[in-house]
C-alpha cells in the first residue's frame, strides 16, 4: 500500500462552537474509503475555534512560546477526536510518527503544516492539503477577485512568507515549504469543502495546486 498523508485545515472542521460535525462525518467517510487503498496520516489544525481562544487571552500578555505550548494542548483534543473517529494511533512526538497516524500541534515554533511535510518525509508518502480555496494562487483570492490560481509549482517557485504570529501562516508555513523542496515531496494544496476531491485528485482528475 502507498503511503498518503492529509493535511486537513482545521477551519474546515472547526468552527467557534467547537466541531463541525456535518463535516467531520463527511471527512471521516472519506478517509475510510482512501485507507482502502493507502496507509493515510492525518494531520489536524486548530481551526476558528482555537484562533479565538488564542484572541481571548493575548491580553494576558504570555510570551511566545507559551501561547504555542496552550494551541498545542488545545490541538490535541482535535488529535484524539480523529484518532478515536478513524482507529489510527495519536501522535505527539515526531520520533512517533509512522504511516497511519493522527498528528496535531508537536512543539512550538512548528505548525502542523510542518508536521505534515515532516511526516510526509518520514513516511515516504504524498501530500495533501485541504483547505476552503482552491489551491495556491499569486494573492489572497478572498481579497483579490483578479488573484490567479496556481495548477502546478515547481519547488523551485514555491516562495516563503514571513510567519508573523501562532496560528498565522498563509497557506503553507516556510518551514514545510523548506521540507518539501528539499525532499522534494510531491504535493497538492486542493479545496476540501467537499472531501471526495481527495478521492477525485488521487484518481486523476486536475484539481488545486500541484508541487512538484
Amino acid at each position: 500500500m502507498k503511503n498518503l498523508v492529509i493535511k486537513i485545515g482545521g477551519h474546515l472542521c472547526f468552527d467557534e462552537n467547537g466541531p463541525n460535525i456535518d463535516y467531520i462525518k463527511k471527512l471521516i467517510k472519506t478517509i475510510k474509503k482512501l485507507d482502502r487503498k493507502y496507509k493515510t496520516t492525518v494531520v489536524i489544525g486548530g481551526g476558528i475555534f482555537v484562533r479565538k481562544y488564542i484572541k481571548n487571552f493575548t491580553k494576558l500578555k504570555l510570551k511566545n512560546e507559551q501561547t504555542e505550548w496552550i494551541v498545542i494542548q488545545l490541538l490535541r483534543a482535535n488529535v484524539l477526536l480523529f484518532s478515536y473517529l478513524l482507529n489510527k494511533k495519536p501522535v505527539f512526538s515526531i520520533n512517533e510518527i509512522t504511516s497511519n497516524c493522527v498528528i496535531g500541534g508537536i512543539k512550538p515554533g512548528r505548525c502542523t503544516d510542518t508536521n505534515a511535510a515532516i511526516a510526509a518525509k518520514k513516511t515516504k508518502s504524498i501530500l495533501i492539503k485541504i483547505t476552503d480555496v482552491d489551491g495556491i494562487y499569486d494573492k489572497d483570492p478572498k481579497k483579490y477577485k483578479n488573484a490567479k490560481l496556481f495548477s502546478k509549482i515547481s519547488f523551485n517557485e514555491l516562495k516563503t512568507k514571513r510567519k508573523t504570529a501562532p496560528g498565522r501562516y498563509g497557506i503553507l508555513d516556510p518551514t514545510a515549504i523548506k521540507i518539501i523542496k528539499q525532499n522534494k515531496i510531491k504535493t497538492y494544496v486542493i479545496n476540501g469543502k467537499d472531501p471526495e476531491n481527495i478521492i477525485k485528485l488521487l484518481n486523476g482528475v486536475k484539481i488545486g495546486t500541484e508541487i512538484g
